[in-house]
């Protein structure tokens, strides 16, 4: 259950949502990118999340999008299984002086009135915000 929780966290997060757009051009702030991310799990589209997230400038391989894509699915699941999202909240959003990495708190709602409480890691990858587990 704990590890399920925080693939959820990840992927909201990560993982992320509420425009109908990916979030991936330069001007997309790290907040509008969480919420994108949040909306994109829960409709599905996840190619769309896989695109914000940080790979070092790598490609990520077929098996590595195959497991996110596999993440997220889990996570879509436990958004159905609470009535979907609600709301998402974005409560603070920081870029540190240098601004190559950022930091988002958000609060997500759901359906069913469960709340969430996550934080966000972004970093410029290529001049757009990435989002990023470590």
């Amino acid at each position: 259950m704990k590890k399920l929780s925080i693939i959820l966290s990840l992927v909201i997060a990560s993982f992320v949502l509420f425009t109908t757009s990916c979030g991936t051009s330069s001007s997309s702030s790290p907040a509008d990118i969480s919420k994108s991310i949040i909306k994109n799990a829960e409709k599905g589209n996840f190619d769309a999340i896989i695109d914000v997230f940080a790979t070092n400038g790598k490609e990520l391989t077929d098996e590595e999008k195959t497991k996110l894509t596999a993440m997220l699915q889990m996570g879509q699941e436990e958004m159905k299984k609470k009535d979907g999202v609600k709301s998402v909240e974005v409560i603070e959003e920081v870029i540190n002086e240098a601004g190559d990495e950022a930091t988002v708190k958000m609060k997500v709602v759901y359906g069913n009135g469960d709340e969430v409480n996550q934080t966000n890691k972004f970093v410029m990858e290529d001049g757009k915000w990435k989002y990023t587990m470590k």
